[in-house]
């Protein structure tokens, strides 16, 4: 059965409720996943990236630095993603504000073991910084990258769960 749809008549709400994207990871070995469902666009990352992957990626300049997403900031045990939000690669997005990110892992036998972390969407990302963070970027894509710590050994897991849920306002 599907919902109603809803009209609000206070015209402050449509511009500050958060919609919400979803991405789901599956550990398949160490630092290795498999994105479910095959398809959604997240471009993951376990480990220190590049500008020109960046660019490829999104399909513009510059748009987030790569001192977001250096070796200080990849440290051990940290998972990071750009969520292109045109699709294809493109100039204009369609997020405005990056209200939160909640991130989630789960392992051990039946998925038992759950670690947490979430970040506010104001602080944005800091460069060269080992932490969890998500922001959006003028052309309206946004990135995260999520410092899970060693509880336990994140980069070690070789089978688990990885849930990114991304809180944002549109344009």
């Amino acid at each position: 059965m599907s919902a109603t749809g809803l009209f609000y008549t206070n015209e402050k709400h449509p511009k500050t409720q958060p919609r919400i994207m979803d991405f789901t990871f599956q550990i398949t070995a160490a630092k290795t996943v498999v994105q479910y469902p095959v398809g959604a666009d997240c471009f993951s990352f376990f480990d220190a990236i590049t500008q020109a992957q960046i660019n490829a990626y999104l399909g513009t300049t510059n748009e987030f630095p790569v001192t977001y997403f250096d070796a200080t900031s990849m440290g051990a045990d940290t998972f990071g993603g750009l969520i292109r939000m045109s699709g294809a690669p493109a100039t204009v997005g369609q997020a405005a504000v990056a209200v939160r990110l909640e991130a989630k892992y789960y392992s051990a036998a039946g998925l038992t073991t759950v670690v947490e972390r979430a970040a506010l969407g104001s602080a944005g990302i800091t460069a060269s910084t080992l932490e969890t963070a998500v922001a959006v970027s003028t052309n309206g894509n946004l990135a995260f990258k999520v410092d899970f710590g060693n509880t336990p050994d994140f980069d070690g897991l070789t089978s688990g769960l990885i849930t990114i849920r991304v809180y944002w306002i549109a344009s």
